[in-house]
């Protein structure tokens, strides 16, 4: 058995005896485990009774397993921990009436009391995939070039790396399924557009290594973004011009 999905066995087994437990639902690879790797987390949802959201933060002892050598308060509804064993876990506390107003992917119930309805698990507020705005990620991208090379002639070279390794490259990547086939479409992340890159565009990890030549490498990794944009996309000749001077 999978250490993550044993691990979420044995927290199940332990929360029978927690009555103001109601369900506990994983997220993420836990949801679609055929996703589950030697480098997978815990993400998961503890629901609770009302009025018992802040004992099940405050105190841990329900998740104490195994011992837990590392925790994190990130949020109002939960924390991060590192399990001794190196099992790392990221999860959220709600209650009944909080979960349905909470934003996330279908996920997988792992433990349920009889009386809790499980429609209120059901997602609510998934994010639609919006068709991407070819002008404004094009546009605002060369913007964030301009501005990223400015700040570099300037000797604000972590600025700059912000500006175009980041910010340019965020908007650019949405644009390669104008220009690639997307493959393996089903394991999108709706979330974080990122994830997953390599595997939807397996043929593409040079033009984004050459997006991203570090700190050091602003206007090479400048210079690669700009060239996919005019390659690829009606762009602005005076901008394009002002960016390749600087470059």
């Amino acid at each position: 058995m999978n250490p993550l999905i044993q691990r979420m066995n044995e927290i199940s087994n332990h929360l029978k005896q927690f009555k103001e437990v109601k369900c506990l639902l994983g997220l993420g690879s836990l949801s679609e485990v055929s996703r589950l790797d030697e480098y997978s987390d815990l993400d998961f949802f503890l629901i609770v009774e009302n009025d018992y959201k802040e004992k099940y933060i405050d105190d841990l002892s329900w998740l104490r397993v195994k011992p837990i050598v590392f925790q994190f308060k990130n949020s109002n509804d939960g924390h991060k921990i590192l399990y001794e064993d190196g099992i790392y876990a990221e999860f959220a506390v709600f209650t009944a009436a909080e979960i349905i107003q909470a934003k996330f992917s279908e996920g997988r119930v792992y433990y349920n009391t009889e009386d809790f309805d499980l429609d209120l698990i059901r997602p609510r507020h998934t994010p639609l995939v919006k068709p991407v705005n070819i002008e404004y990620h094009v546009n605002e991208a060369l913007t964030n070039l301009f501005i990223g090379l400015k700040r570099m002639q300037r000797g604000e070279l972590s600025n700059a790396t912000t500006f175009i390794q980041v910010y340019a490259y965020n908007l650019v990547i949405p644009l390669l399924e104008r220009v690639y086939e997307k493959n393996n479409i089903e394991n999108i992340d709706l979330y974080v557009y990122e994830r997953r890159i390599e595997k939807h565009f397996p043929n593409v990890e040079k033009l984004l290594s050459n997006m991203r030549q570090g700190y050091l490498n602003n206007k090479e990794s400048a210079k690669a973004i700009l060239d996919f944009l005019t390659t690829n996309f009606k762009t602005n000749d005076q901008i394009v011009s002002n960016i390749r001077k600087m470059l």
